[in-house]
């Protein structure tokens, strides 16, 4: 078996069906299998897809068990010399899975190979080139060149031996050997979903290359996510599951300091950005208190981060998963 193909299921049973027309339309040179691990399994649902594609294995995970965890599920059924992570919202256009096999299987320096995506119109889909450029964007400052500048210096952009060459591979598109993946132990189960693959990149690219290959693009179909923010503002840019899973890979990857001082970055900017903006409505004449909603947002998400900063700063056993009521943007819009 050249290629295992691993998908994580949750409610997406018509979009799998859509994504794995695309893959057996154009992947007829590999001897490839295709993995689906269910984290939400209902009897039935799945006919569709075994009845067009009955050779597909299915595993019902037990519940929502998280990305991570199902992914590893997917890994140790893998009988394939390479597996390829691919969500369950994308398609494939042309050879790109071959291609990617092709670049692991001839380059001995590669250990994983990403897709690039794009939309459905083929056009790119912008994404994080490196750790450091998504590290950067954690720390939340007043929006002026100056700055940004000092953040720059703080987290260089990596310099790399080839163009090609990254440390950062999107989830959504991601093979390496089943070797490499279980030397590493396969995706951190700490993460119940985002930066997963940001840590997973942290150790994979430790033991050698990551790369992204031009000529390697799949289609990402991104769909409506409960856990995505709402509401968008300078300040108020993450939702509330995203920065825990984020502030958990910079613990586990980076150490303490790291973590300490994105905390520390939140807490100064909380009072300055109330006092802020009160003096401004005061200055206005308005209302101390008018149109503060962005303040107070803020200050909620950082008091729910709070609740989760002795546990990840002593890597207490996750998977760190957000409950109802924490998903601010959520609580906010209903």
């Amino acid at each position: 078996m050249n290629v295992s193909i691993v998908f994580v299921n949750y409610k997406t049973e018509a979009l799998l069906l859509d994504c794995l027309r695309s893959i057996h339309e154009h992947t007829p040179e590999l001897h490839f299998e295709c993995i689906i691990v269910d984290n939400h399994y209902v009897r039935g649902q799945n006919q569709a897809i075994l009845s067009a594609f009955p050779q597909t294995t299915w595993i019902d995970s037990g519940g929502n068990v998280g990305f991570s965890k199902a992914n590893n599920i997917g890994l140790n059924a893998a009988s394939g010399e390479y597996v390829l992570f691919l969500n369950a919202d994308t398609l494939v256009f042309d050879a790109a899975i071959t291609k990617a096999y092709q670049k692991l299987k001839t380059d001995s320096s590669l250990v994983a190979v990403g897709g690039i995506q794009v939309d459905s119109n083929q056009d790119p889909i912008p994404y994080y080139r490196t750790l450091n450029a998504v590290r950067r964007d954690f720390y939340i400052v007043p929006n002026r060149p100056v700055f940004h500048q000092l953040i720059d210096r703080l987290l260089p952009e990596e310099r790399f031996s080839r163009p090609e060459e990254t440390n950062n591979l999107v989830g959504a598109f991601l093979m390496a050997s089943k070797e490499n993946l279980l030397k590493l132990h396969g995706w951190d189960e700490d993460f119940f979903m985002y930066a997963e693959d940001a840590e997973l990149s942290y150790r994979l690219s430790k033991i050698g290359k990551l790369a992204y290959f031009d000529e390697i693009k799949f289609i990402h179909l991104i769909q409506e996510n409960p856990f995505r923010r709402t509401t968008y503002s300078w300040v108020n840019r993450f939702s509330m599951q995203i920065q825990v899973s984020n502030l958990l890979w910079i613990r586990k990857s980076y150490g303490i300091l790291p973590y300490v001082i994105i905390y520390a970055n939140y807490t100064l900017l909380a009072p300055l950005f109330w006092a802020w903006k009160i003096c401004i409505n005061i200055l206005k004449g308005k209302n101390w208190l008018n149109d503060t909603d962005n303040q107070r947002i803020f200050s909620q998400k950082l008091g729910i981060l709070y609740r989760y900063f002795i546990a990840i700063l002593f890597l207490k056993k996750g998977p760190y998963r957000i409950k109802s009521d924490e998903n601010i943007d959520q609580v906010n819009k209903s």
